[in-house]
Parts: C-alpha cells; sequence; structure tokens
C-alpha cells in the first residue's frame, strides 16, 4: 500500500496519541503535527518506485533491537515520500495506525517540507 493510502484511512485525531506516545512532549506542539498531518492528506502525491521498509534494527546504544525504517526513505519531498510503497519485513509487528505516525514524524522532522509549512516547522525546533 501507499502511504499517501494508508494516511487517507486516518483521522488526525486517532493518529496523534500514537504520535506522542512515540515523541514524547508532542503534545506541546499539537497543532503543527495537526498541520502537517492536514496537509500531507490534501497533497498529490507523486508516485515513486521506491519503498519505506520497516525492518528490525540493531540499536547501538542498547544492543538490543528496534523497529524502523531508513532515515533515506525521508530525506526527499513531502509528495515523494507520500507516493512510496509501505513494506514490511520479517518481525515487524507494527500495524498501520503505528506506521502512520511513525511516518508523520518522520516527514516532518527528516522530509524536506513545503514553504507554507516553515513557519510551522521553526516551532518544532524552539
Amino acid at each position: 500500500m501507499k502511504l499517501y493510502q494508508l494516511i487517507q484511512a486516518f483521522e488526525f485525531d486517532e493518529v496523534f496519541p500514537e504520535v506522542n506516545n512515540m515523541f514524547p512532549n508532542a503534545n506541546l506542539h499539537r497543532d503543527v503535527y495537526e498541520k502537517a498531518f492536514s496537509m500531507l492528506q490534501e497533497l498529490k502525491p507523486t508516485l515513486s518506485k521506491k519503498t519505506i521498509r520497516y525492518e528490525l534494527m540493531d540499536d547501538p546504544n542498547t544492543n538490543g533491537m528496534y523497529v524502523g525504517a531508513d532515515d533515506n526513505s525521508f530525506y526527499t519531498t513531502w509528495d515523494v515520500i507520500i507516493g512510496k510503497e509501505i513494506k514490511k519485513g520479517k518481525g515487524v509487528d507494527l500495524n498501520d495506525l503505528e506506521i502512520v505516525a511513525n511516518c508523520l514524524l518522520n516527514i516532518i522532522l527528516i522530509g524536506k517540507h513545503p514553504q507554507s509549512f516553515e513557519k510551522d516547522f521553526q516551532k518544532l525546533r524552539k
């Protein structure tokens, strides 16, 4: 499934509690996350053959494992990111809501946002 299809399947109020679980203190800038989510729902995707692949990854800080996607999947513009296919590797037990929340965070924090989001993005940097 393409990321834009997953984003379209949820309302912000469903996604935000999961965002807050993943990124404590997100509630301090709920308005910024809501604006980004709304923009992503309205944005026309640029379809891509590339994927966002969730896998079990080594955590060098704890010598443990965690589930995540390579940051490189998000180093592009928002329209290209949402046009990518979502894939889950072996052993990945994330549900669609968790994937959307994680992608929202990565899109905002890593992706190349539209100029119309710049002022909101700067609120997160304070």
